[in-house]
């Protein structure tokens, strides 16, 4: 009897149980990766594996998900034939820290841009500088930060020797780049790349042909823009990228464009390097700081930068900057950089403030606090972020000022005071669960001067001990129950009696099985004195 023919097509679940399988055994790693073709299914999953990572609850990334193997599949004969083109990117606008466009390409598209990227990373990262930070493995805004703070440390000696620093900022820098000129540095890699790295001619083929198409796209005037059409119209005429002379611009929010632009500025990092012979030099995307003993020396650089810029790339500096003494410190992705330390830039803490603030109106009233779990979340991930933006500065004064400011942040986190030395843990839900009787336990031992109300089903207890009609309940005595139609009309004579009360709802399930439970309402009595003019308390 014949051997019955495999198909060349396997179903969705075998193909990505196996690939899942041996990923974890290790044998994708152990693979050379250079040897793999380009389009190949293999390249296209691992393109996928990074597209998603930190968007799987994402729709766009659960409807592609939904017929994985299909879509990769097409994707890989589309591109192996030459007939994959990019569809529409959605434009929308971001006000801060600026007002902009970003332009986010469909979830298919980001697949092959994380496939291409992948590939010419490879081929680019040999030749890149070290102290190129943007878009880079390792090297990202604070390894930055610590490099030039390390920089003025060196060069001044720790500030007994004075030193100058030179920031300069590239004008309009994703919306100016020439794209022709792009190509053919790109072209000349690949070219180097058949000579000396391994690379096949189909290889360089396939690659080259990718980035012409992609650079190819018309992304400015095919863009589907999303929001008011007046927040469109509010960005400055030389920011849009539909305002652009043809052949010039890369849309701000593709994994490509961010790659494009290393390898435009590369140019102006081997120059600075290599021709200017400069020591103490690093860029974050358009933003690059130079430094030396001279400022005579960095004025003459800067003019050598400014016609380099206009020669090779057709890019301008943004201002004239002059050098400033590193002792006035440097304002950098964030921070306020000087040789003997670095502070969190102003306008930082404000935004962060402005969203504190805004919570507060929301959700903060005299003497009351209300947690919605979809606001309590997004505060904990705003707090996590400044926080860890704070923890790379001298921020002590700065947190604490936070905490004067907005009080009610130590009803949410257990010893927000420590914060910038130790993990922030909220303060809402206990850490340990073992049942309903340790839950209660830990919001009595955290309010112990309030009454807590915690639900168990339809019904929310509240411990009475004394109380002849009080039901007896496992590991909490006698307790009384309420119905949800009761619990406005008793919260509401206990407010009049000046009463102290939180109450805690269900939100889910643990991982153990136990019931989660959270703080929703907390009210405590509070003098006209400690409220102020915000009402916040």
């Amino acid at each position: 009897m014949a051997t019955p023919t495999p198909t060349t097509r396997p179903t969705t679940t075998t193909f990505v149980s196996c690939v899942a399988e041996r990923e974890r055994a290790g044998q994708y790693r152990a693979a050379p990766a250079i040897a793999e073709p380009v389009f190949s299914l293999r390249a296209l999953w691992r393109a996928w594996r990074a597209c998603q990572r930190g968007k799987r609850q994402a729709r766009v990334a659960q409807r592609y998900h939904a017929r994985l193997l299909d879509r990769l599949v097409d994707t890989r004969d589309a591109l192996v034939s030459h007939g994959w083109r990019p569809s529409r990117t959605q434009c929308f606008i971001v006000e801060r820290p600026k007002r902009r466009e970003i332009h986010a390409a469909e979830f298919g598209d980001r697949v092959v841009h994380h496939l291409l990227v992948e590939r010419l990373q490879r081929l680019y990262e040999p030749v890149f500088i070290h102290d190129s930070y943007a878009n880079r493995l390792g090297k990202g805004s604070h390894a930055a930060v610590d490099r030039l703070h390390g920089f003025m440390r060196r060069l001044s000696q720790g500030g007994q020797r004075p030193a100058y620093a030179l920031q300069l900022d590239i004008a309009n820098c994703f919306n100016r780049i020439h794209r022709p000129t792009l190509f053919r540095l790109l072209q000349g890699r690949l070219l180097r790349a058949v000579r000396r790295q391994g690379l096949t001619a189909v290889e360089a083929g396939d690659l080259q042909w990718l980035c012409r198409v992609i650079l190819s796209q018309d992304a400015g005037a095919d863009a589907l823009r999303l929001g008011p059409p007046g927040r469109h119209r509010a960005v400055p005429p030389h920011k849009r990228l539909a305002q652009q002379p043809p052949g010039q611009g890369l849309p701000i929010g593709n994994l490509t464009s961010q790659f494009f632009a290393n390898v435009y500025l590369n140019e102006l990092d081997q120059f600075v390097k290599h021709t200017l012979k400069a020591r103490h030099y690093l860029r974050y995307v358009d933003d690059f700081v130079l430094l030396h003993e001279d400022p005579d020396q960095l004025r003459a650089w800067r003019q050598a930068i400014e016609t380099f810029l206009a020669e090779r790339l057709r890019l301008e500096l943004k201002t004239r900057a002059e050098p400033v003494a590193l002792t006035q410190g440097v304002d950098f992705l964030g921070y306020i950089v000087r040789p003997r330390h670095r502070q969190a830039r102003r306008r930082v803490v404000t935004h962060f403030e402005a969203r504190l603030a805004a919570f507060a109106r929301h959700h903060v009233r005299p003497g009351a606090l209300r947690l919605a779990p979809p606001a309590r979340d997004r505060l904990r991930a705003q707090i996590a972020s400044f926080l860890g933006h704070l923890r790379h500065a001298r921020a002590e004064r700065t947190w604490r000022r936070c905490l004067a400011r907005f009080p009610w942040l130590r009803h949410l986190f257990e010893q927000p005071e420590h914060a910038l030395r130790q993990l922030l843990r909220p303060a809402w839900e206990p850490k340990r669960v073992s049942g309903l009787a340790s839950q209660y336990r830990y919001f009595t031992k955290r309010h112990p001067d309030a009454r807590v109300l915690l639900q168990a089903g339809n019904r929310w207890l509240l411990t009475a001990p004394g109380d002849p009609a009080a039901r007896p309940r496992p590991g909490l005595g006698p307790c009384r129950e309420y119905r949800a139609d009761d619990l406005g009309r008793l919260c509401r004579r206990w407010r009049r009696q000046g009463i102290a009360h939180v109450r805690v709802d269900q939100t889910g399930h643990l991982n153990t099985g136990f019931r989660r439970r959270a703080l929703v309402r907390l009210w405590r009595p509070m003098p006209p004195s400690t409220v102020d003019s915000r009402g916040t308390p």
